[in-house]
């Protein structure tokens, strides 16, 4: 894993990690962050299919700490998928988890999320691996948020 880089103007940061050291596949993960919202970029390769929107109302914001004591409820992170494919299931938990992960962080605001959803495999098919490949994008997700 590489060194978290950043820009003059601290607004954009970005760094690439490799999935259990397997060189074929380079994952780039890169943040630009506004005022009001980031951009969260994750590349497979340097390709990304799908794209999302990650609204984090104020209300989700401030009742987000009483939520963390029922861990039942309902955090109040649904992605709208704006391209890719509809049928795809793993690539929406991903996009939720991340919306929690932003939830959680220091500054949360809306995000719009850009990631390859081929790397998941078929979104209608479970693997083994399902479960790591998620921990690992949410840990280097975390590095950036």
């Amino acid at each position: 894993m590489t060194e978290i880089q950043k820009d003059s103007t601290g607004l954009s940061s970005a760094f690439s990690a490799y999935y259990k050291d397997d060189r074929s596949t380079e994952i780039f993960f890169h943040k630009i962050e506004y005022a009001d919202r980031m951009v969260l970029n994750i590349q497979f390769n340097g390709v990304m299919d799908t794209t999302f929107e990650i609204p984090i109302s104020s209300r989700a914001t401030i009742n987000y700490s009483a939520a963390l004591s029922n861990s039942d409820s309902d955090l109040g992170v649904e992605p709208v998928l704006l391209v890719g494919n509809h049928a795809n299931m793993k690539i929406s938990i991903v996009a939720a988890q991340i919306g929690k992960l932003i939830l959680a962080s220091a500054n949360p605001k809306s995000a719009i999320l850009s990631i390859g959803s081929k790397w998941f495999g078929k979104g209608d098919e479970t693997e083994d691996s399902d479960f790591e490949k998620l921990m690992f994008i949410l840990e280097n997700t975390k590095k950036l948020l």
